[in-house]
């Protein structure tokens, strides 16, 4: 029986494309002021739907998600800033017997590779580890998630053919 106190996480919080982010609605922000400070009602109307969308970057960027694997759960969480949590949802293992990776097709630019933990059936619960733009590197990340989770769990890895991922 495996011993289910390792911690497995992966989270979008904290990472430079997260801080990145954060910079640019910063500088939208702030290059938007115009719109609001001028006296022309039309620049008004313009800079409320352009602070509206704004707002709405701003909500989505600061609830990153967080996957983890700790005390035989599975947990998705939603954290503010990436550190209060506002909601999770959490899984035991048992709903779970094997790890695999799916991969999207997208049109305009890398495919995604997914780390999946899924029941034996179709209908199943299924639970997303973790995604990945699908380059070189980013597969062997992948690839090292699922290491770390088959580990962690004792759950198998289910390879896919070689072509995909």
């Amino acid at each position: 029986m495996m011993d289910h106190r390792t911690t497995v996480i992966h989270r979008g919080a904290f990472t430079l494309a997260w801080w990145t982010a954060g910079l640019v609605i910063l500088a939208a922000g702030y290059w938007g002021l115009p719109l609001v400070q001028s006296t022309q009602f039309e620049n008004h109307f313009f800079g409320l739907f352009y602070y509206s969308i704004l707002a709405g970057m701003a909500l989505f960027w600061a609830l990153p998600s967080e996957q983890r694997f700790e005390n035989g759960v599975f947990e998705r969480r939603f954290v503010l800033l990436g550190l209060l949590v506002l909601w999770k949802k959490t899984t035991p293992l048992s709903a779970f017997s094997e790890i695999h990776y799916e991969q999207d097709p997208n049109l305009f630019r890398n495919d995604t590779v997914w780390v999946m933990v899924s029941g034996a059936d179709e209908n199943s619960e299924r639970f997303a580890f973790a995604n990945f733009s699908a380059t070189a590197a980013n597969i062997e990340k992948a690839k090292a998630i699922a290491e770390a989770l088959s580990q962690a769990t004792g759950l198998p890895i289910n390879c896919p053919d070689k072509e995909e991922v």
